[in-house]
Parts: C-alpha cells; sequence; structure tokens
C-alpha cells in the first residue's frame, strides 16, 4: 500500500466509529426512542452575540494522547459554566476517552447547552446524544454525503437538538449552506493529518453570509488568537487547550479575558469581584501614603479569602532587607517595583539582580514612568531584566494617562498599560496591544474603594473586544 493509499486520521477514526453502532444500539435497545424528549435548551441562542465559547471535556486526542488522567466533566462544567456560553463533551471512546456517560454527566452539571462532539453517521448516534441529555450535535461535512446529513439534521430537529455543521473546506461551506446549516464550525484542524491552519477561518468566513452562527474550532490556544479572530466569527470553541491545563479556571479566564490586573485591592470582597468578573492578577499596595495600602495582616486575609488571584505585591520600596520580608507574605506570585530609577542602566540592572536575589522565585515587574525624559529607552532595556513591565505615569495611582502612542513597539508584549484607564477609554487601549491592562482609579466609587459594577463592566468590554 502506497502513502497516498493509506488511511488518514478521519478515516481510522470513522471507520472504527461505525464498528461501534451494533454496541450503541444493543445499550439503547431498550429506549422507547420514539418517546424520547426534546432538548428545551438551545445552542443558537446561546451563541447570540459576539466572543462566545462552547469549552470542551475531553481526556484525550490524537495528536496529544492522554491529556487528563484524572478526568471528572461534571467537575470541568461547573468551572466552565462560569465561563462559556455551551459544554462540548467527546463522546468517541477510542481515540478520545469518550463515553455518553460522560455526556450526561455534564448535562447534570451545568445550566448551559451541551453539545455531543462524535463522529456521527448513523441516526442511533442522534437518539444516544438526545436520550444522554445533549442539545446540540456535530455533524461534519467531511464524513457526511448530503442525503445522510439531511436524514441526520432533520432527526436532531425532531429531537430539538441543534446542528453545529462542521467544514474544514470552501466546498463544505457551501454544502453546508445549501443543506440549510445554521451554526457553522470551521475547523482549523484537518484531521486528516492533524495539522492547525487557523487562516482557514479567516478564509471561509468570508465565505458565510449574514444571519448564520460561526464558531472557530481547534487551535484557539490564547487570548491573543481570540482577539485576531474575533472579528471574522461568533463563537470558539475550545477543547485540549483547557482540558490539559491543572488549574482549568486560570486558563478558561485567561483565554476569555486575557491577563489582565486590578490593582489596589484591599478588601476580600474587592478580591472576589475581581475574580469573578475575569481578573488573572490582583494587586496588593504597600505604600502607606496610598489610599489603596493594605498592611502584611490584611493581605494575608485578602489572599486566603481569595485564592483564585495571582497576587502582586505593589512597592516603592528600595530597601533589600524590606523588599526580602514583602517577599516572603504567603500567596504572592510578582513584586511590582515603583522604586525611583536607579540613575544608569547598570545600577538599574545591579538593583534588579539584588531583588531578584532575594525574592523567593516570585516574578519582578518593573514600572516605568512614561512622563520621564527617557521612558523609551528605559523601558527598552528593562525588558530582558523583568518578567512584565508596567508602563505608568508619574509614580502610579496619580489616576492620570499619558501619550499611549509613545509606547515602542517592541515592549508591548511584555507590558501592562496602567494610568487613567476607564470604561471610556477601555476599548483603546486594548487596541495599543500590550500584554494586559492595569486597572485601578478609574474603576471606583471613591479613593481606594473599587466599584463593583464598574469592575464587571470593565471586563465585560474587555471580554468583547476583537483587533478591527
Amino acid at each position: 500500500m502506497t502513502a497516498k493509499e493509506l488511511p488518514t486520521v478521519l478515516q481510522e477514526i470513522v471507520a472504527q466509529r461505525r464498528t461501534h453502532l451494533p454496541a450503541i444500539r444493543d445499550r439503547l435497545s431498550y429506549v422507547d426512542l420514539a418517546s424520547v424528549p426534546p432538548s428545551e435548551r438551545s445552542l443558537v441562542e446561546a451563541l447570540d452575540g459576539a466572543n462566545r465559547f462552547i469549552m470542551e471535556c475531553k481526556s484525550a486526542s490524537p495528536s496529544l494522547g492522554l491529556i487528563r488522567a484524572d478526568y471528572r466533566p461534571g467537575d470541568i462544567a461547573r468551572i466552565y459554566s462560569r465561563y462559556a456560553s455551551a459544554i462540548s463533551v467527546l463522546c468517541e471512546p477510542a481515540r478520545f476517552g469518550g463515553d455518553y456517560d460522560h455526556l450526561q454527566t455534564v448535562a447534570q452539571s451545568t445550566h448551559l447547552p451541551v453539545l455531543c462532539k462524535d463522529f456521527i453517521v448513523d441516526p442511533i448516534q442522534v437518539y444516544a446524544a438526545r436520550h444522554y441529555g445533549a442539545d446540540a450535535i456535530l455533524l461534519m461535512m467531511s464524513i457526511v454525503d448530503d442525503d445522510t446529513y439531511v436524514k441526520l439534521k432533520a432527526l436532531a430537529d425532531e429531537l430539538g437538538l441543534d446542528v453545529l455543521t462542521e467544514a474544514i473546506t470552501e466546498e463544505e461551506v457551501e454544502r453546508a449552506l445549501q443543506l440549510g446549516g445554521d451554526i457553522i464550525g470551521i475547523n482549523n484542524r484537518n484531521l486528516h493529518d492533524l495539522s492547525i491552519d487557523l487562516e482557514r477561518t479567516e478564509r471561509l468566513a468570508s465565505h458565510i453570509p449574514e444571519g448564520k452562527t460561526i464558531v472557530s474550532e481547534s487551535g484557539i490556544r490564547d487570548n491573543a488568537t481570540v482577539r485576531r479572530l474575533g472579528s471574522h466569527v461568533h463563537a470558539f470553541l475550545v477543547g485540549s487547550q483547557l482540558s490539559r491545563q491543572e488549574d482549568i479556571d486560570r486558563a478558561a479566564r485567561d483565554l476569555v479575558y486575557g491577563g489582565n490586573k486590578v490593582c489596589g485591592l484591599n478588601s476580600a470582597s474587592a478580591a472576589q469581584a475581581a475574580r469573578a468578573a475575569g481578573a488573572r492578577y490582583g494587586g496588593l499596595i504597600f505604600v502607606r501614603e496610598s489610599p489603596r495600602t493594605v498592611s502584611r495582616e490584611t493581605a494575608g486575609d485578602i489572599i486566603s479569602a481569595e485564592p483564585g488571584l495571582d497576587y502582586v505585591a505593589v512597592t516603592r520600596s528600595s530597601d533589600i532587607e524590606e523588599l526580602q520580608r514583602l517577599s516572603e507574605l504567603p500567596g504572592l506570585k510578582a513584586l511590582q517595583l515603583h522604586t525611583p530609577f536607579q540613575g544608569s542602566g547598570e545600577a538599574e540592572r545591579e538593583f534588579l539582580r539584588q531583588v531578584r536575589s532575594v525574592a523567593g522565585g516570585l516574578s519582578v515587574w518593573r514600572a516605568v514612568d512614561m512622563l520621564s525624559p527617557d521612558f523609551a529607552g528605559l523601558a527598552t532595556d528593562l525588558v530582558p531584566e523583568v518578567e512584565a513591565l508596567v508602563l505608568d505615569s508619574g509614580s502610579g495611582g496619580s489616576g492620570s494617562s499619558f501619550e499611549w502612542s509613545t509606547i515602542p513597539p517592541e515592549v508591548k508584549d511584555k507590558s501592562f498599560l496602567a494610568g487613567g484607564l476607564r470604561l471610556d477609554n477601555l476599548e483603546e487601549a486594548l487596541s495599543i496591544g500590550t500584554m494586559g491592562l492595569d486597572l485601578n482609579s478609574g474603576l471606583e466609587y471613591a479613593p481606594g474603594r473599587k466599584d463593583s459594577s464598574l469592575v464587571s463592566q470593565a471586563f465585560h468590554i474587555i471580554r468583547r473586544y476583537t483587533h478591527p
């Protein structure tokens, strides 16, 4: 057999899935298929809007093998329910470790519509999907002909199941549209050879008319990808990138919102509201003259009450012993230094080396005063020395901004944008393209008092933003 004659990965999966059909029929032999109740949850309605997510429960994949040995789909679904608009469940057993039991578990663990992700080629699989709690099914144009698609979709309609119709070529998109597909999934992974092509979403989305819901599938690895493709689609289906992470909650937040920080937290309730809204980082300010200052005791209480944030200690101190004591506070992830510039590049690098030697493995972030005479050179020189820059006006906490167009392009990927961020300028701030935003006084109802409603509104803006 020549290389061209060898079956592709997709062909092997489908052929093997066909051998499972008798077992599925046996499993449903006691069920009156004519009496299977219809779904009452709508995937179409759930995906109405922009930057929606279908988050997927899976324990393995053909490209990665086993990705989650301790697979608890119910627990995963409860986490996803905080961020997603729908949940997908792999039901194919041989390559993805799936089972209809997983589908039922997830359906009972969430209020969201549940998609049965399977290689469906026979009506019995549609009945099984609905019987075990699905509200939608996946139909792949690459494995069904037109007659089979029409038959399977008609049965899905009878059972109240929405259909996510998947395509990987322009021809498949045209077939999906001609056959009445309402939700069109563009798979960036070619299941014949497992390669990823993110440009496929951009190419094929242009062939899909308004009125259809477009979902980008596979290869959605980070928030930058979401922002890149968000103007082309309504939703994203994300699987392995989330399921394989040790901390799925943090991974989901990073995917949906990116890595943004709410600074100046001085109460447990403010930290909890920031995390619930979508923040990744929480800033604790150890500067006595700040209205947002906290003591070590208060900081410890905040960290204990909301462990879901990565906490950053903000300080103006240049005393190495004091910085060492601060670094020893349990639960911190980073030190953010607003210390005055040390006078020369070499002196600054030596200072940072000393800080790192006592930081106990914490990340070191360096604030840069973007109103200083040589801010551009300073920012550029510091990039290799720290995990992140915080681009601010003055010494921080002033609530004023600087001219964002002056940010050197080469530092954006390693910088947080700070200073004067408010609801009315967040979209412009996001368009700058820094690694994250550092939100503080613009989300307060009084100095040092975060307004949880403003925090929530800010992250709603962040979530829906896509690059033009």
